[in-house]
């Protein structure tokens, strides 16, 4: 996982060894403080997949293991395969090769999170595109695109793409990291110097849904930070109502390869330290007017 503990705890605890005259307080302060600790330092894991299954087995309809909190299946966007196996071209291909998921070259997936409330979300992927022939030179979609849906669909026409109603980054073959909003290229990216397209990478962000916020915001290519500032309100509650993953190439025969999605949802600190500041306040003010009684 690519997010880290806070141990914001630590000023109630120090505070706590000052109210001698208090022990309601204490114990107070010691609680929150305890539970602050342990919803910082563990958020909850929504899906987590390995693509550990036997060589063949299609992505649609498939739990993603070991975790998958909404026990919902993949969902197909764009003209997916809905059965295992090499395609050569259309229906792209969509299943497991090697304990890898390997997509086609206009082949989304995702899954219904089952979530209506502003979060704050960790997303990760690793993903090799060594296999595509296109980057973003050719089509501002090209590449590995990691992030959310507002909706998915199979279909078959020409306007049936794993990019439709995409909000997320998308990486290509030169290391260009590219923000695309509701399925359409924002125009905002940068390029990550040194970028291999022959090794496999991995890619990690967050992003906050909080109305007047809908921010990303730690973004990792491998160990490299990457620069890159949303609109307000790009992550949007609509925006975000699947968690998925596309391959976006020229031709037909291109495939990608994709392991360790992970998604979890993180608490806000910021949360946690005013209601602890809260009770501070509170337990302070009662020494306080306890000693003036005295």
């Amino acid at each position: 996982m690519h997010w880290h503990n806070t141990c914001i705890a630590q000023n109630p605890l120090f505070m706590a060894g000052h109210l001698q005259n208090s022990a309601l307080c204490r114990i107070v302060i010691f609680a929150v403080a305890a539970l602050a600790l342990k919803a910082t330092a563990s958020g909850s894991i929504i899906i987590e997949d390995t693509f550990t299954a036997a060589d063949d087995t299609a992505l649609i309809g498939r739990l993603s293991a070991p975790t998958d909190l909404p026990a919902n299946g993949y969902e197909g966007n764009g003209n997916v395969s809905t059965i295992g196996g090499f395609t050569g071209g259309t229906p792209y291909e969509a299943d497991v090769q090697s304990n890898q998921a390997r997509i086609g070259s206009d082949a989304g997936v995702a899954i219904n999170l089952n979530i209506n409330t502003a979060q704050q979300f960790q997303l990760s992927i690793d993903f090799n595109i060594s296999g595509d022939t296109e980057t973003q030179a050719n089509n501002a979609h090209r590449g590995a695109g990691l992030g959310f849906f507002s909706s998915v669909a199979l279909g078959s026409g020409g306007s049936s793409h794993c990019f439709n109603n995409f909000t997320g980054l998308t990486v290509d073959k030169t290391g260009s990291v590219r923000l695309i909003i509701g399925g359409v290229d924002s125009g905002i990216f940068t390029t990550v110097t040194g970028f291999d397209p022959a090794i496999t990478h991995t890619l990690s962000f967050m992003v906050n849904t909080t109305a007047g916020v809908g921010s990303i915001s730690n973004i990792l290519l491998d160990s490299s930070s990457v620069s890159l500032t949303a609109p307000a309100n790009t992550f949007t509650i609509a925006r975000t109502v699947y968690a998925g993953f596309y391959n976006s190439s020229g031709a037909d025969t291109d495939l990608g390869n994709f392991d360790n999605f992970f998604v979890a949802t993180v608490p806000e600190p910021s949360s946690l330290a005013a209601l602890i500041g809260i009770i501070l306040l509170a337990c302070i003010r009662d020494l306080g007017g306890r000693r003036r009684r005295a």
